[in-house]
């Protein structure tokens, strides 16, 4: 053979033609898989543009709880698994033509919803959670259903033409992921910063005709080539176990414990790693990678290596995460990795198990029952069941015993699976109290590294048995896992919105409330600080320098409080004046009010003059009468996981219609990532109105004194703060103080609207 004619051989096997096919045939069956593979694509990328594109259109209706993403979430997971259904059934009942022909009326009925936009009355009062699926359902529920029902739809289509591949089309399902990978990473980066909502409604529109017409030339090819079908041997890779309910339930689990690991690493990233606003793109991305290397023809990581590397790498991500002192950034590619691996190699034994493509609809079909299964385990029923985000260990569990099962299942092995581990854990329970000691003796970083290590080699050494390996890496996670060994954790508790920590002080002088990294208060038990606010509330810091300028001038009578935190800002109440509170969670009041651990509410709060709101700040404060408040205080932003739905032309327009006349809105700017300062100075400009900054440094204790380390204002904290008004002489008193900024739009900064947002523009 020529040169030439080795070349055009490897062309026509690329494009999956046969060796010695015709150049046309080979032409052709390029032709059909082009068409197959973009038709999934923009299927995929059409399926990850609906959803955060609705998701963000309902947020400013039902305010920025989780609770909108979550449920939201939970109906795309609930939809996707009804199209999953409907393919499995429809193929399994109806002849190709006729099952085209229903498809199609599906297809175009759902025209009818578009463009995008919301649906019918929406009150959030009553059941919100409710009305919002009821929303959901109406608005896009019949788009989202049609395009999620092609996936497997074409696969199957594919199976049924004369492609030399045709037999196992499960590859397709790669090409598919792409295009869901390429719409994730557009629309934070790309949609949202340069498109507002309405324009990215009428550009899905024009992808889901688009994807009509390449459906019906899927149809159209699939049609012609049926009769003429070649037999092609079936793929010796495809498993040819029967398809019983133990199979099933195989693929369901093999499903559940990557999707419900995906969400538990994302919360835990996001709360306890490095809160980095959008950063859960990057899991979520790098699981629909998995899917693309799982089920391509020739993956670049071959599945018996990633079996392989699986345990080395679960081994040393537990020694680094739980003995050492962790660097941000090498801890979450430490986490990311443990996402990838394990998904890969959960993902890569459903290809391994997947059945003929006579089968493929079922198979897709217990697939996503498994994916919607491990989301609501994740966004329902862990919130419930766990104080913390113990459902990220617990996947990591379930993946390692559902590798592959040696042959050998003798009685004696399977019962040393369970005794070893046991034995395992009774020797860290005995050892514990000597570690402890250690510890403290020798530091705490070397010890620990040495601990975990020796467990690390002992449960490596577990890795040819499935069962004894998950024990093993359980028991490990129950020794290793805990919190940074500097705070003493007093009570954690978990609600629908995060994890909640008190922690005591380093000298058990006072405690501190936090949201996963992010400090919400400090509270001293020090003699004569019980009602000095600190942190970022500090009385020589702007807010008291807000509050002692209007005690002086013009004392505020009704003032509005978004966000409790440890209730830090309610000791600058006076006698007098009616303050409203506002806070979304439930949980954060009720760790306030606790005396155990915060005084501020006990202390500072009138319950007969003031009251309590619990809900969304921006829904809570619609129902406000206008003009109620002549002092507003947005405590939102203190949080990396930012309400933008609270930073918006229509939010700051609502605030301003709830103040009185020469009223003063106060904002809380503090944010490690981004610069809300200039977010708030193009509303300001926007809205005519005038505002001052304030960036405040707090004078550390004297080091001279000796005590400097037991005095409360160590714990006074950096912050930045705004205040905004109607007009400059609103802020008399403040523009005489050189501490106050004028508050100015940055050049190149956009307009935040609700329909608008671009938080890259404004990262640090």
């Amino acid at each position: 053979m020529s040169i030439t004619d080795k070349t055009s051989s490897l062309a026509r096997e690329a494009a999956g033609a046969l060796p010695g096919t015709s150049p046309v045939a080979a032409t052709s069956s390029s032709l059909l898989l082009a068409t197959f593979a973009l038709t999934l694509f923009l299927s995929a990328l059409l399926v990850f543009w609906i959803q955060p594109l609705f998701a963000k259109m309902v947020l400013p209706l039902l305010g920025g709880a989780p609770a909108v993403w979550n449920t939201a979430m939970v109906f795309f997971q609930a939809t996707l698994l009804a199209g999953y259904a409907y393919a499995h059934l429809v193929s399994n009942r109806l002849r190709p033509s006729r099952l085209m022909a229903v498809h199609f009326v599906i297809l175009m009925a759902a025209v009818l919803f578009l463009p995008i936009a919301l649906q019918g009355d929406f009150d959030p009062a009553g059941q919100p959670i409710v009305t919002l699926l009821v929303l959901l359902a109406l608005s896009i529920g019949l788009p989202f259903f049609a395009v999620s029902a092609t996936a497997p739809l074409l696969q199957r289509w594919f199976a049924l033409t004369d492609h030399p591949h045709a037999r196992d089309p499960y590859f397709l399902y790669g090409a598919s992921n792409i295009g869901s990978i390429l719409a994730l990473l557009a629309f934070p980066f790309v949609l949202e910063p340069f498109l507002p909502l309405a324009r990215q409604s009428w550009g899905w529109t024009a992808g889901y005709l688009l994807l009509v017409a390449m459906i019906a030339a899927c149809a159209c090819l699939t049609l012609r080539g049926r009769s003429s079908a070649v037999p092609v041997a079936r793929p010796t890779e495809i498993s040819a176990a029967p398809v019983d309910w133990r199979r099933r339930l195989h693929w369901i689990a093999l499903a559940f414990a990557p999707s419900s690991l995906l969400l538990g690493v994302t919360a835990h990233i996001t709360t306890d790693v490095a809160a980095v606003p959008l950063f859960w793109v990057v899991p979520l991305a790098l699981y629909l990678l998995t899917f693309v290397i799982a089920f391509a023809r020739r993956p670049i990581l071959p599945h018996a290596l990633v079996l392989r590397f699986q345990p080395h790498f679960l081994v040393l991500a537990f020694v680094y995460v739980t003995g050492a002192v962790l660097i941000v950034w090498l801890g979450l590619a430490v986490h990311l990795g443990i996402l990838f691996f394990v998904a890969l190699a959960c993902h890569g034994e459903l290809v391994r198990l997947r059945p003929e493509a006579g089968r493929l609809t079922e198979f897709y079909l217990y697939m996503s029952i498994g994916g919607a299964l491990g989301g609501v385990f994740n966004a329902i029923l862990a919130p419930s069941l766990f104080n913390g985000i113990y459902e990220y260990p617990l996947a990591v569990v379930v993946a390692c015993l559902l590798r592959p099962w040696p042959k050998d299942g003798a009685p004696r092995a399977r019962l040393l699976d369970l005794l070893v581990p046991l034995a395992l854990l009774a020797l860290l329970l005995a050892l514990q109290p000597l570690v402890d000691w250690l510890v403290v003796a020798a530091g705490s970083t070397i010890v620990l590294l040495v601990y975990r290590g020796l467990i690390g080699i002992t449960v490596f050494s577990f890795r040819g048995r499935p069962v004894r390996f998950a024990l093993g890496v359980a028991v490990a996670l129950a020794a290793g896992f805990s919190v940074n060994q500097h705070r003493e954790v007093v009570e954690q508790e978990r609600s629908f919105y995060g994890v909640y920590r008190v922690e005591a002080t380093r000298h058990r002088d006072g405690f501190i409330l936090r949201h996963g990294t992010t400090l919400h208060g400090i509270q001293s038990t020090a003699a004569g600080w019980r009602r000095e606010p600190l942190a970022y509330f500090g009385r020589e810091g702007p807010l008291g320098q807000v509050f002692s300028r209007l005690d002086a001038t013009k004392p505020p009578r009704r003032v509005g409080l978004v966000g409790l935190g440890s209730g830090a800002t309610l000791c600058y109440a006076r006698p007098g004046q009616t303050w409203t509170v506002f806070e979304i969670d439930p949980l954060v009041a009720r760790l306030a009010a606790d005396s155990r651990y915060f005084h501020y509410w006990e202390d500072c709060f009138d319950r007969e003059t003031s009251k309590l709101v619990i809900g969304d700040a921006r829904l809570s404060l619609a129902d406000q009468p206008d003009g109620g408040f002549d002092l507003l205080i947005m405590d939102a932003y203190s949080s990396d996981a930012i309400p933008v739905h609270l930073l918006t032309r229509e939010a700051l327009a609502l605030y301003r219609a709830k103040l009185a006349p020469g009223g003063i809105i106060v904002f809380h700017l503090s944010n490690r990532h981004l610069k809300l300062a200039q977010v708030l100075g193009a509303l300001v400009a926007d809205a005519g109105m005038a505002g001052l900054l304030q960036d405040h440094r707090p004078d550390p204790p004297e080091e001279t004194n000796e005590n400097a380390d037991r005095d409360p204002r160590r714990h006074l904290l950096p912050s930045s703060w705004a205040v905004v008004a109607a007009g400059e002489q609103d802020l008399a008193g403040f523009v005489d103080d050189d501490r106050w900024q004028p508050l100015e739009a940055a050049p190149g900064v956009d307009l935040w609207t609700d329909g608008f947002s671009n938080i890259f523009g404004v990262l640090r």
